[in-house]
C-alpha cells in the first residue's frame, strides 16, 4: 500500500508540470489566432469592391462564360459593388446553369438520335448535375454512337476502298471514326471514283472516253462531276452519233437497191415497147414448118409441135394465132403448089409429044 501511494504520488509530481507550461502555450496560439484574423479581413471597403470588380472581369473574360454569363455580369458591374458581391456569391451559378441548358438545346438541336434522345432527357431533369453529366460525358458517349451509325451507312453505300477505311475505323476508338467521318471517308471515296471513272471509260463510247479521261486529269472534283453528270451527258452523244450512223447506212443500201430496181424498169420496159429482137425467120421456118401431102396430091405446110392433126394425116385445124412464123408458112405453102402445078404441066407435055 504504502509503495502504491508513493508511485500515484511519483507520477503526479512528474505530469504537473508539463500540464502548467502547456496550457499557457495553448493559450498565446489562439491569442495569436485571433490577432492574425482581423489582419487578414482589414481591406477596406474600397478595397474590397475594387477586388470583387477585377474578379468579375476576370470570370466574364474566361473562355467558359456564356452569352447569360455575361450579361448578367454586366448588369452587376451598373448596379455597384453590393450587386457584384451577390453576383459572385450566388448570381453567377444560376446564370452559368442558364448558359449550360442553352448549350444543351444548340447540342440537341444538330445531334444524332441518340445524341437528341440524352439532351432532351437532362433539360428534363433540370438539375445542375444532370446538365453538367451531360455536357461532360453524355453527350460524347451518345455521338459515338451515332457516329457508329453513320459509319455503317456509309460502308454500305461505298466503293471498296471506303468499305475498307470504314470498318477499319469501327474496330479502333471513338477518335478513330470521328477522323473517317471527318476525312478518311473522302480520302477513300477520291480512289474509289478514280477507279470507277476508269472502268467507265474503259467501256464507253468515243464521247464517253473523251469526257472521263479530261475528268482524270482534273481534280477530284472533275471526277465526281463526271460521274454525277458528264457520263451520262456523253452516253447520249455517243447513242446520238450511232443512230446517226446507223441510218446513214441504211439510207445507203437503200439507195443502191432502188437504183438497182430502176435499171431494171428500164431493161424491161424496152423489151415492151418492141425493143426484144425479132427471131431468126428461116431458123423458125426451118424448124417450124414442114410438108405434107393432100388428098388431091397437092401439099401443105404443118407448124410442127403445134398441129397434131396435120402430122397424122387428119383434117388441119383452123390457126387462131397471128404468129410472126405465119407469113413464111404461108409463102413456102404457095411456093410447093406452083412447083406442083410446074411439075405436073410438063408431065402432060411430055406425054403429049411421046403420043
Amino acid at each position: 500500500m504504502k509503495f502504491t501511494r508513493i508511485s500515484t504520488v511519483v507520477a503526479s509530481a512528474a505530469i504537473a508540470p508539463a500540464v502548467l507550461f502547456a496550457s499557457p502555450a495553448h493559450a498565446a496560439d489562439a491569442r495569436q489566432t485571433a490577432v492574425t484574423a482581423p489582419d487578414a479581413g482589414s481591406k477596406t471597403p474600397a478595397q474590397q469592391a475594387e477586388d470583387d470588380r477585377l474578379e468579375l472581369l476576370r470570370l466574364m473574360a474566361s473562355k467558359d462564360a456564356g452569352p447569360g454569363f455575361k450579361e448578367a455580369a454586366s448588369k452587376a458591374l451598373d448596379a455597384g459593388p453590393a450587386a457584384v458581391r451577390e453576383f459572385l456569391e450566388v448570381g453567377q451559378y444560376e446564370a452559368r446553369l442558364q448558359d449550360d441548358r442553352v448549350r444543351v438545346a444548340q447540342i440537341t438541336s444538330v445531334g444524332g438520335p441518340s445524341v437528341k434522345a440524352a439532351g432532351r432527357k437532362a433539360l428534363e431533369t433540370g438539375t445542375p448535375e444532370a446538365i453538367k453529366e451531360f455536357l461532360e460525358v453524355g453527350q460524347f458517349t451518345a455521338r459515338n454512337i451515332d457516329n457508329q451509325v453513320l459509319v455503317s451507312k456509309i460502308i454500305d453505300a461505298g466503293g471498296p476502298g471506303v468499305r475498307e477505311a470504314g470498318k477499319k475505323a469501327l474496330k479502333g476508338t471513338p477518335e478513330d471514326i470521328q477522323e473517317f467521318l471527318d476525312k478518311g471517308q473522302h480520302e477513300a471515296r477520291i480512289t474509289d471514283n478514280r477507279v470507277l471513272a476508269a472502268q467507265i471509260v474503259s467501256v464507253g463510247g468515243p464521247a464517253v472516253k473523251a469526257a472521263g479521261r479530261k475528268a482524270l486529269e482534273g481534280t477530284p472534283e472533275d471526277v465526281q462531276e463526271f460521274l454525277d453528270k458528264g457520263q451520262y451527258e456523253a452516253r447520249k452523244k455517243d447513242e446520238a452519233d450511232a443512230a446517226a450512223k446507223d441510218k446513214a447506212a441504211k439510207d445507203k443500201d437503200k439507195g443502191g437497191k432502188d437504183k438497182g430496181e430502176k435499171g431494171e424498169d428500164k431493161k424491161g420496159g424496152g423489151e415492151k415497147d418492141g425493143d426484144k429482137p425479132e427471131p431468126d425467120a428461116s431458123k423458125e421456118a426451118g424448124e417450124g414448118t414442114g410438108t405434107a401431102t393432100g388428098k388431091n396430091g397437092g401439099t401443105r405446110t404443118t407448124e410442127s409441135g403445134s398441129d397434131p392433126a396435120a402430122t397424122s394425116g387428119g383434117t388441119p385445124l383452123a390457126s387462131t394465132g397471128a404468129g410472126s412464123a405465119l407469113p413464111w408458112a404461108a409463102g413456102g405453102t404457095a411456093v410447093a403448089l406452083a412447083a406442083g402445078t410446074g411439075l405436073l404441066v410438063a408431065a402432060r407435055r411430055r406425054r403429049s409429044s411421046e403420043g
